[in-house]
């Protein structure tokens, strides 16, 4: 600004100019430019997060091409035509960035970028007006302006590809996440959108703002990418409940006969339920039903309820029609018919979960002898410390035993018929402790992470493969950070948050860095076994 041969006025225009520059930067606080860096994180985190779900989207993509490559290539390529264009603009937009803190920090080619918390000169204005707007009066010509051009052809695309009369294919709406209009009416002298959002904002802003961009390209790219997945099937009906069902040949198998039976998955809508009448019958000639008309059973989760109390031993056939309303509002009928055969009463006990009662928690047990009625049912338990009591909450039948030490555990089982109280048998079940979780930090064992992900993780415990509702708390933990030419650094911490100085730490650790956590403690949260666990480590590579 100051070299080069200038006429007077032109030297005058100058130093008003960096007159007023130092009373811009006067008014600028530490606290203010700090704030934009903590919103910079933020959003950046964001953007992160947005990056993850896209490509789960697009890996939900790829797995439904590789199932029906026909029905869904031309959604598939409109979404990868989305993907390109927004993966373009976002990386303008970061070597924008890059650009700004390398000139205004005068670091050479090929040096580290500093993050934005790092940078010296946060508060330069001279360099991102230059850089985006120059000297000219609107701001037009430099950098602004090819994102502005950037950014008008990225929201083409978006409407190109995006599905008819989803949000997103609203012009106006996607004006408002990505607009570049200039403004109706200049503020502060400013008439142009360049002007609006880059003049004479110092270099920590004019970042902050950069990265809202990235973040609103990766929004939109979002909205995209699922009304397509989803507009494929979104006029069919769906079967949204999956269950895993058995259908045997026969319920009574004599010892060396061959049991047989049928495995499936079958699938119900929760939005169309059947109507199944017990007894009707079904003329496929005169496409009529006989006892459709009476009441139907009820329905729970798209199936049936149905249930009998046979008076005495054989074989009990019963069937019936099932019938389901079209959309044109006529019906379809599917006749059924079945067996079971009654037998005198053997008691039936079960762990809920699994074949293994545990320490420290409620363990739910379903017992019941056929034929017999709960009341009449009575239960104890042997071994292990172990106590069993009803669970009326649950429904009838439904236990919670507890039990206090490793080994074996016996429930035996009595009914009272006639008047007689009668054993019905006795069940063994080994006794464990609960199993050890896995550490985990911003969903991640381990492995390469971002440190600013990392930076904002909470050590979470989980229990994997188990099917109880039990959680663990962490009590405390150790972090180590070495790196190539850097000592080993330690910090221990309480409780399951990372503490400032493990944050300052990893705010200033580089790619390649390795961080890990290591004697992590545990404890049962509300549960009835309070001994300390000691977890599995956790080893990251900084990203």
């Amino acid at each position: 600004m100051a070299g080069g041969k200038l006429t007077p006025r032109q030297k005058m225009i100058n130093m008003m100019y960096l007159v007023l520059t130092a009373l811009l930067a006067l008014n600028v606080t530490k606290e203010v430019i700090n704030a934009f860096v903590t919103i910079n994180e933020s959003v950046q985190l964001s953007k992160d997060n947005l990056d993850k779900k896209n490509q789960n989207t697009y890996a939900a993509f790829a797995q439904a091409m590789s199932v029906d490559a026909n029905k869904y290539k031309d959604v598939n390529d409109r979404a990868n035509a989305v993907k390109k264009s927004a993966g373009d603009l976002v990386k303008f937009i970061e070597e924008l960035k890059t650009q700004l803190v390398t000139t205004t920090d005068h670091i050479d080619a090929g040096q580290p970028v500093p993050e934005l918390r790092m940078m010296e000169r946060k508060d330069d204005y001279d360099v991102p007006t230059n850089l985006m707007c120059g000297d000219d009066q609107n701001g037009k010509g430099k950098a602004a302006t090819e994102l502005k051009n950037k950014l008008e052809a990225f929201k083409k695309v978006i409407l190109a590809n995006a599905p008819k009369g989803s949000g997103v294919a609203d012009p106006k709406q996607l004006d408002k996440l990505l607009n570049t209009a200039d403004p109706e009416k200049p503020e502060e002298g400013k008439r142009t959108w360049e002007m609006v959002n880059f003049y004479h904002n110092p270099v920590v802003a004019t970042v902050a703002l950069l990265t809202k961009l990235q973040s609103d390209v990766r929004n939109a790219e979002s909205q995209v990418i699922d009304e397509l997945l989803t507009s494929v099937d979104k006029n069919i009906v769906k079967l949204d409940k999956l269950n895993a069902k058995v259908i045997a040949n026969s319920t009574v198998v004599t010892i060396g006969s061959e049991f047989q039976a049928d495995v499936f998955l079958s699938a119900t809508s929760s939005t169309m339920a059947p109507e199944v009448f017990i007894g009707a019958t079904y003329d496929s000639t005169s496409k009529a039903c006989k006892g459709c008309d009476g009441n139907a059973l009820p329905v729970e989760g798209g199936y049936a309820k149905y249930s009998d109390r046979p008076g005495s031993e054989g074989e009990k056939k019963w069937s019936g029609v099932i019938r389901v309303k079209k959309p044109d509002g006529s019906y379809d009928h599917y006749p059924f018919s079945s067996s079971y055969v009654a037998q005198k009463p053997n008691s039936v006990v079960s762990a809920d979960n699994m074949n293994v009662l545990y320490i420290g928690v409620e363990n739910p047990m379903s017992i019941s002898v056929p034929g017999v009625t709960h009341d009449k049912v009575k239960v104890t338990i042997e071994g292990a410390g172990g106590a069993l009591r009803p669970n009326p909450s649950a429904g009838a039948g439904r236990y919670t035993a507890t039990v206090g030490s490793v080994g074996k555990a016996t429930i035996r089982v009595s009914a009272e018929i006639g008047g007689k109280v009668m054993p019905m048998g006795a069940f063994e079940y080994r006794v464990k402790r609960v199993p050890d979780p896995v550490a985990t930090i911003s969903n991640s064992k381990g492995g390469n992470i971002g440190k600013n992900l990392l930076m904002a993780g909470t050590l979470i415990p989980i229990l994997e493969n188990f099917d109880f509702k039990l959680f663990f708390k962490i009590t405390g933990f150790k972090m180590t950070i070495t790196g190539k030419g850097k000592d080993l650094v330690e910090y221990e911490t309480q409780g399951n948050q990372l503490s400032q100085p493990m944050r300052d730490a990893l705010s200033k650790t580089r790619a390649g860095d390795k961080v890990f956590f290591e004697y992590i403690k545990a404890r049962m949260d509300g549960g009835n076994d309070p001994s300390p666990r000691n977890l599995s480590p956790m080893a990251f590579t900084i990203q």
